[in-house]
């Protein structure tokens, strides 16, 4: 089993369609500033690993309360 993240689907579905613009929401309604290599990694699940800190910004900048928004695990 894999466990793989989902953020691009999730910020497309509401409109986001780049790591751009998910920074500028993830600034606006947290306040705090991720690098983009950071969001890089987050958009393209290029982690093994991945920060509870980080991942919790991405939802609360998409407005996300449920983590199947933002992973998935596949067999």
């Amino acid at each position: 089993m894999n466990i793989k993240l989902t953020i691009d689907k999730a910020a497309q579905s509401r409109g986001i369609t780049t790591q751009i613009q998910l920074a500028q929401e993830i600034q606006k309604k947290t306040g705090v500033v991720l690098r983009p290599a950071t969001i890089s990694d987050l958009y393209r699940d290029n982690k093994g690993s991945i920060s509870k800190k980080n991942l919790l910004l991405v939802m609360r900048g998409l407005e996300i309360k449920d983590f199947n928004e933002v992973m998935t695990i596949e067999e």
